[in-house]
């Protein structure tokens, strides 16, 4: 998960995208297109996007982009405040979340508007430091996670706190886990294995293509920093905890879905988004195995997961 200080370190190795007009991102199938409308403004990307970068014409989000001389607290119709770094408005045609930083005072310096299904928007900067600035990073973090994550809710999918792998035969595990389960530490073993891969080490896109459930690679990665702009079909799903040794334990359907939905990022003060992940896991916990993994933090976990994969196309 991204913390304050690896934002800063992000910034500094930032992609420079300056004097470009237009930037489009696609992240667990779903694309996002920015379009400035200031003559002097140039759009840049965190470095953490750069292998998400797409090029398309019309994407499933549009925004516009521009400066603002002062953007002003809401008063009015509150939905959630993070305690940090974001707010959530409700506006008669759609939402409004607006951003503070510490450095930079209580007044806010961005906001982005947006339609209430999640298709297009406005996104709006404060100019700081005096002078003529022409560079300006519209996605910085958190607004890129959360666009995406209230998108999925609208039907898409889901993202889920997780590490997700693609063993050396093709099959797609998530290995789903609160902070501090081992998400990064099961990346890191997996990445010592000839042919596996790993899409990312914090955060997983569930969602259908085709009416297949697949996992994404997103850029939201932690302690490991791992990372893949790719899917891969979902075969199993495993929930982490931390053991004295390898004990693989079946969850039943119900079970499964709370321990996803516990570990799941989505607008809760949004009913009907709440309503649609539930149902979405329902779904997934039905057609998936699931299973809680309690592990040792060596490769001997590795092996229990790919014994498990090897007798299940045994089964098979």
């Amino acid at each position: 998960m991204r913390t304050s200080a690896t934002n800063a370190s992000v910034r500094a190795t930032r992609r420079s995208c300056a004097g470009l007009r237009r930037l489009s991102v696609g992240i667990g199938g779903i694309s996002l297109g920015l379009t400035a409308d200031s003559p002097d403004m140039g759009l840049v990307a965190d470095s953490s996007l750069e292998k998400f970068l797409v090029r398309e014409a019309r994407c499933d989000m549009e925004f516009t982009v521009g400066w603002s001389e002062d953007l002003v607290r809401l008063p009015r119709n509150l939905l959630f405040d993070s305690g940090g770094l974001w707010r959530a408005f409700e506006g008669g045609d759609g939402y409004c979340f607006q951003f503070t930083s510490p450095r930079l005072g209580s007044k806010p310096y961005k906001q982005a508007k947006v339609s209430r299904d999640f298709t297009r928007g406005r996104i709006e900067l404060v100019r700081h430091g005096g002078g003529r600035s022409h560079s300006a990073d519209p996605l910085e973090y958190p607004l890129d996670e959360l666009l995406w994550s209230h998108r999925l809710a609208q039907g898409r999918g889901v993202e889920v706190h997780g590490c997700g792998v693609v063993t050396p035969d093709g099959r797609g595990l998530l290995l789903a886990g609160h902070s501090g389960a081992g998400k990064s530490t099961a990346a890191r073993l997996w990445l010592s294995v000839p042919g596996a891969r790993v899409l990312s080490d914090d955060r997983i896109i569930v969602s259908r293509d085709g009416g297949q459930l697949r996992m994404y690679g997103t850029p939201w990665h932690g302690d490991a920093g791992v990372s893949e702009a790719c899917s891969f079909p979902l075969d199993a799903v495993f929930v982490l905890a931390h053991g004295n040794a390898n004990r693989l334990r079946p969850l039943s359907p119900a079970t499964a879905s709370a321990e996803l939905y516990a570990r799941s990022f989505l607008p809760h003060y949004s009913a009907h988004a709440v309503s649609f992940v539930l149902s979405f896991l329902d779904e997934l916990v039905s057609e998936v195995p699931c299973r809680e993994f309690a592990f040792v933090p060596d490769q001997s976990a590795v092996e229990v997961l790919l014994h498990e994969q090897v007798s299940k196309s045994h089964a098979a």
